[in-house]
């Protein structure tokens, strides 16, 4: 029974607590908060256990408590009171609890151990370190997290070793195989292959198998303690399906004379009605002679093998007369008979697929867990199974049950809706045997099952009414719930109210009162496809000029379009989000595009791209695809394997080297006494002509190969970044909505050399080796870079990847992307009180299961459907301030869904008009007696020039590479110079792209350039140089004047009035590179570039 949050009763640190709390209601608040009570109430540190699902989510938890403790120990003793008194500690208590406030960071820190915050995984991989060693349990496994690629080598070697079983061999043959001609004994697993490969195919064979090895738990649960697991579960199946599945059903039909005399009589008749109904019988005459089956069913049954309508014509009624009606009984017989048939066939199918698909899949997962036996690896399943029958062990969980009493008092629970029912058997187990002692244990458990979203992964969302009852009964925990967001908008809340009110248990969402005035919007955007069919190219496609069409479905194709027109169009820049300022124009980072499956995220990127939106995308295993990962990959390629010259000429043609085409061709000269290129690079670098980005190249890649083998593949990529200014360069190479992307990306690309498989390849060449095994493996291969924070770019994501995050504005995208029914797959109904699955089968398409199995199905169909519904709910509940949701107007559920709740309503669809801001007083020099870090050390004054040179400046500083993320568009507003923001960017560009100052932007013409480089000079006074650009040579600093007063002044007049402030800066760099030739010059606005040193 569910009761009202109580937050003082939720808090309390006594009690045991289960609170099923909305998105966006502040679960984890709920839960540090709850932390910190149980430390002011004198818990110890190492007593706390907090378990969720993801290591983000812990980290998560772990900072918000220590970021709380800091608080609690520096904050002000005003500060600290409001925060306990937030906390709901009676008011009477709070000065009594100060000093132990102010001490709790310093004993979380130093003890020794801390607080436990874990995933699932994590927890009951130290409970098995833990195992008694009587229990025989693998204690010093390694984690295998990259299962996939061992299940897939595990069981190309198992179908290879089938497959030859039986069948002649000719030539030489490997160790253990007959000699050539012979033929090996068949084996019951090389029969039931060859018969699944003729039933279902290769492709939905290796399909079966991975279903059945990532169902392996529920394998174990199902057929422990069997002996032989095989026949149990068939056995099992046999009696569900009922009958003999093994009989023939064809030849029971022709064995049947009653149906054949009906049909027989059916023929005859029809031959004397109406011409369709003639021939119709004459077809069905011909099929019972040739002993045509198929033949029969279709002309006795419909063409989709369905009953057909009984609507004689008037000739086969005139012809018939009074035998018509026993004619239409006996066809009605004939009919079900028939039926009876094709169900007979399901069966024996559904027999012959679990008859061998089961000794397959059960001889896997044996190979498989011998695999990694013999590696010393265990997986996350394994962790899962081992912890469960660990702490169902009567013998092993006394002992195990001390070791966990002293260790965890009170136990956290977080997102629990997506545990599995083996994650709760185990955890029950425990809770169980704590019951029965005097631990004075206490269970928090928050989540909420509108938010389950992981079936996919085995969760089960009716896992955390089965808990909440648990924990009534075993710890008098009252069941909570509370429906108040404090993320989400009204008009938000309004609109989502409707689109769920049918959904089971789901109580009407409130708004916070601090949210009241919060300005929110809907809209529904149903696509239009473009009518008629699109030209289909005639002959072959170009790959060089046209690309490959990654979709057919036209509705997403138009959807791409209308988002990021509809982006760049009527919501950036326009539509005003609130933040802690007040309200602001919407920004792309404001934005967060969510999709339920990554097939058409390249349309949705494309689209943005060419719309000049910056972007972050969450493609599954794109790291390794991005072309900025494939320069980086061709590069270690290249030190590794010099003469490799495809990989150099990639190399040199990236953004690292920026070499253009007649560079790469004096490199790669096609003579036949040519030398190779890596050789060719180095007779050109010593010579005086050599192209710059030819020298630079040499010079580096000459350099970084010295440290291959000695430095770690970390190391010496950290060095290339660094010497080779890669991140600067790739800035100034991508399209400005491509950058934030690519920094992104060239960050992920740096953790993975740090982070992947735990460091067991530190070489270089492992790496690559590694990397190589990672690129077409997509469950494995990393994913694209994550935006860092503050990095202003649409965020795409899944709605998986979304969870936990909010963003003022979410979109919706939906195209025709349908959630597909899984085929060759197990069926295992797991209800979540129960010791093990009620049944375990496999199946194959959908119109193969059986009516046997029919309860099951829909009861699995059932939960996909609420599902789908929590996915819908997740999505929605990102949002703060505005929704938008599109799709094919006639082929999207979601769109269907929210447009019929939303129909008629009056909630606005746009945000209200983003305001300007007031342009900020100018700081007075009187008032400040050294300038603020990062502003120039003499104020100037406000005018019109000053504002405009600023904004120019910024300009300049956003587009010279590498680069700035400059908010352009807020700048220019709060000077006042909205209008004149494209002019003065379009000034800087060209400015930027004169050829006569390409050593000064060119990043293939230079090593390194900054721009706004702060010095500090020996009075302690800040510095701040427009650009410094380093060559190998000399280093330049340059000062831009692109005022109208500078343009109207002499040479002679601008070195005079600005000479001695160029001079200090040429002093403070030539301290941080002395003996540097150094050349300081002023840039105008016309381009103009003034040297100190030639005057």
């Amino acid at each position: 029974m569910r009761e009202p949050l109580d937050p003082a009763v939720a808090l309390d640190p006594a009690r045991s607590v289960v609170v099923e709390a909305c998105a966006g209601s502040g679960k984890t608040w709920l839960l540090v908060s709850r932390m910190i009570r149980l430390l002011l109430a004198g818990a110890e540190p190492s007593h706390l256990l907090a378990i969720t699902f993801t290591r983000k989510a812990a980290q998560e938890m772990t900072d918000r408590l220590h970021d709380w403790l800091r608080l609690l120990a520096l904050g002000s003793d005003d500060d600290v009171r409001a925060f306990l008194r937030d906390r709901h500690i009676p008011e009477t208590e709070i000065d009594g609890l100060l000093p132990r406030a102010r001490g709790l960071l310093e004993a979380v820190l130093t003890a020794q151990p801390g607080p436990t915050v874990t995933t699932f995984h994590g927890w009951f991989l130290d409970l098995l370190k833990r195992a008694p060693l009587e229990s025989a349990l693998p204690w010093g496994a390694q984690l295998l997290e990259r299962a996939r690629q061992l299940q897939d080598e595990v069981r190309d070697r198992l179908l290879a070793e089938w497959a030859a079983e039986g069948s002649p061999y000719s030539g030489g043959t490997p160790a253990g195989v007959p000699l050539a001609g012979a033929v090996q004994p068949d084996s019951t697993e090389g029969a039931a292959l060859r018969a699944l490969l003729a039933d279902i195919g290769e492709h939905n064979l290796r399909t079966l198998l991975k279903h059945f090895l990532d169902a392996r738990a529920e394998w174990w649960a199902y057929t422990q303690g069997q002996d032989a697991p095989v026949d149990y579960a068939l056995a099992a199946l046999r009696s569900v399906l009922g009958g003999d599945p093994e009989a023939d059903p064809d030849a029971a039909f022709w064995a049947d004379a009653d149906a054949l005399a009906r049909a027989a009589a059916l023929a005859s008749a029809l031959e004397s009605g109406g011409k369709s109904e003639a021939e119709r019988g004459a077809a069905l005459q011909a099929a019972l002679a040739a002993r045509n089956l198929d033949g029969v069913l279709k002309k006795v049954l419909t063409g989709t093998l369905e009953r057909r309508v009984w609507k004689p014509t008037k000739a086969l009624q005139a012809t018939l007369g009074a035998r018509l009606e026993p004619l239409r009984l006996d066809t009605g017989r004939l009919e079900a008979r028939l039926l009876d048939l094709l169900d007979a066939r399901a069966t024996q199918r559904i027999w012959t697929l679990n008859r061998h698909g089961l000794r397959l899949g059960h001889a896997l997962i044996e190979a498989y867990q011998d695999a990694k036996t013999r590696q010393g690896l265990i997986d996350f399943a394994d962790a899962e199974w081992l912890a469960a029958q660990l702490l169902q062990n009567e013998d092993a969980l006394p002992a195990l049950a001390l070791k966990l009493d002293a260790r965890a008092r009170h136990l956290l629970l977080d997102e629990f809706q997506d545990t599995n029912p083996l994650q709760w058997q185990a955890l029950a187990a425990w809770l169980a045997t704590v019951h029965g002692t005097d631990s004075g244990m206490t269970v928090f458990l928050v989540g909420d099952p509108k938010q389950a979203i992981y079936r996919f992964r085995r969760g089960e969302a009716r896992v955390f009414d089965a808990a909440a009852l648990f924990l009534r009964d075993h710890f008098d925990a009252p069941h909570f719930a509370t429906d108040l967001s404090r993320r989400l908008a009204p008009a938000v809340i309004e609109a989502i109210n409707p689109v769920f009110a049918d959904l089971d248990g789901y109580v009407a969402h409130t708004a916070a009162p601090a949210n009241a005035a919060l300005p929110g919007a809907v809209r529904a955007l149903a696509i239009q496809p473009p009518a008629g069919d699109a030209a289909e190219p005639q002959g072959l496609r170009d790959p060089l000029t046209m690309p490959r069409a990654e979709a057919d479905d036209r509705a997403v194709h138009e959807e791409a379009r209308a988002f990021a027109r509809t982006l760049a169009d009527d919501v950036l820049g326009r539509w005003g989000v609130a933040d802690n300022e007040g309200p602001r124009a919407a920004q792309p980072g404001d934005v967060m595009a969510l999709v339920r499956k990554r097939t058409h995220l390249p349309l949705y990127e494309r689209a943005l791209e060419t719309a000049g939106i910056p972007f972050i995308t969450s493609r599954r295993g794109g790291l390794l695809h991005a072309l900025e990962a494939q320069d980086l990959i061709a590069l270690v390629d290249t030190l590794l394997l010099p003469h490799a010259d495809l990989k150099l000429a990639h190399t040199l043609k990236s953004p690292v080297f920026a070499c253009d085409d007649d560079a790469l061709l004096a490199v790669f000269a096609q003579r036949d006494d040519a030398p190779r290129g890596w050789e060719r690079l180095q007779e050109l670098a010593a010579q005086r002509d050599c192209p710059p980005c030819l020298a630079r190249a040499a010079a580096l890649l000459a350099g970084w190969r010295t440290h291959v083998g000695i430095l770690p593949a970390h190391d010496l990529l950290d060095r290339i970044y660094f010497e080779g200014d890669l991140e600067a360069r790739y800035a100034a190479a991508a399209p400005p909505a491509m950058r934030p992307q690519v920094a992104a990306n060239l960050r992920a690309f740096m953790q993975l050399a740090l982070t992947q498989d735990a460091g067991r390849y530190p070489t270089l060449a492992g790496f690559v080796r590694e990397l190589a095994t990672l690129v077409d493996d997509a469950d494995a291969a990393p994913g694209e870079g994550v935006a860092a924070d503050g990095e202003n770019a649409v965020r795409l994501l899944t709605i998986h990847g979304a969870k936990g995050l909010e963003a003022p504005i979410v979109w919706l995208l939906g195209g025709s992307d349908h959630d597909r029914p899984a085929h060759h797959a197990v069926l295992a109904p797991w209800p979540p009180d129960a010791a093990r699955p009620q049944h375990f089968s496999l199946y194959g398409n959908k119109d193969a299961r059986g009516a046997a199995r029919a309860h099951w199905f829909d009861e699995e169909d059932a939960l996909a459907r609420r599902e789908s519904g929590n996915l819908l709910y997740v999505a929605l509940t990102r949002a703060k301030q505005a929704v938008i949701v599109s799709g094919d107007a006639k082929r999207n559920a979601w769109l269907e869904r929210t447009r019929a709740a939303w129909a008629g309503g009056t909630l606005p669809d746009a945000l209200p008009e983003a305001p300007a801001r007031e342009p900020l007083a100018p700081l007075s020099a009187t008032r400040l007696a050294a300038p603020a870090v990062g502003q120039r050390g003499t104020p100037s004054a406000d005018t019109p020039a000053t504002r405009r040179g600023e904004l120019f400046h910024a300009c300049l500083e956003t587009h010279a590479p590498p680069g700035a993320a400059r908010d352009l568009p807020a700048l220019a507003a709060r000077l006042g110079l909205a209008a004149e923001l494209p002019g003065l960017e379009a000034a800087a560009r060209a400015l930027i792209g004169q050829p006569a100052l390409a050593h000064l932007f060119d990043p293939a013409r230079y090593r390194r350039a900054h721009n706004e480089l702060a010095l500090v000079d020996p009075d302690g006074q800040l510095h701040r140089v427009d650009r410094v650009v380093e060559h190998a040579d000399a280093i330049w600093l340059i000062d831009y004047k692109t005022g109208e007063e500078s343009l109207a002044a002499t040479e002679a007049e601008l070195l005079a009035r600005h000479r001695p402030q160029l001079a200090a800066y040429r002093t403070l760099i030539a301290a941080l590179q002395p003996g540097f030739p150094i050349h300081a010059a002023l840039l105008l606005a016309d381009g103009r570039l003034v040297d100190v040193n030639s005057m």
